[in-house]
């Protein structure tokens, strides 16, 4: 999970939101695709929590949108602030267990008062700063708060999904890049840097999963 940078609303949403009455339950299809597409583009195609890929699918997986400060707890006028969402993955909101549910789907399936995040804010990088992941792609934080976050209300280690699996096998990746580039030796701190860099200013189109590649990238930097 990585901080994301806000930017203007579409204007569809504004135009919407100004008409008598307006709710989400009732925005228009058109309406709600162009949000999607906005906050897509903003977050590099990747799910705000779990950062799988996610795209303008119209399937049963579709992009949906999710309100980091719940719908339960708040007003017509808050569920329509562009501020307030984010784009997630499907989350397997089909499953019978809702231990086998991620992010904004398994969240939901918890009780009104319960839903509300202890500390994680997508859109403030220092609520992040403390999530960590093991050598297994499992991630957690030593913040009990923090770590009821990541795992209570989103599920991030969803072994149905096999989450810790894939990051695990996008940090494989990652080494056998730098493997091939300096064969036989240690890779420099200076490219170390630029990887990371390269990482955190990616725009359109993240890697999936990037929050684990920056972790272990900063943790070699710091060596």
């Amino acid at each position: 999970m990585i901080e994301i940078k806000k930017g203007s609303e579409p204007k569809e949403l504004l135009e919407y939101r100004k008409q008598k009455f307006s709710s989400y339950a009732d925005m228009p299809t058109n309406v709600k695709k162009e949000v999607i597409k906005s906050l897509l583009s903003e977050q590099g195609h990747l799910c705000a929590y779990c950062m799988s890929r996610i795209d303008e699918n119209e399937g049963k997986h579709k992009t949906t949108i999710e309100h980091c400060l719940p719908q339960a707890v708040t007003s017509e006028k808050e569920r329509l602030n562009y501020r307030n969402m984010v784009a997630v993955c499907w989350g397997n909101r089909d499953a019978h267990s809702n231990e086998d549910k991620s992010c904004d789907a398994k969240r939901g399936s918890l009780k009104d008062i319960q839903q509300s995040m202890k500390k994680i804010n997508v859109f403030d990088g220092t609520t992040l700063s403390d999530i960590k992941y093991s050598s297994d792609g499992t991630i957690y934080s030593n913040d009990k708060d923090l770590d009821e976050d990541l795992n209570l209300r989103l599920n991030l280690n969803c072994e149905a999904r096999r989450l810790k699996e894939c990051r695990l096998q996008a940090l494989h990746a990652l080494h056998r890049s730098i493997a091939q580039k300096y064969f036989g030796k240690t890779a420099p701190q200076s490219y170390y840097q630029k990887l990371m860099e390269h990482y955190t200013a990616q725009q359109e189109m993240k890697t999936p999963y990037s929050g684990i590649l920056i972790y272990w990238l900063n943790k070699h930097i710091r060596q």
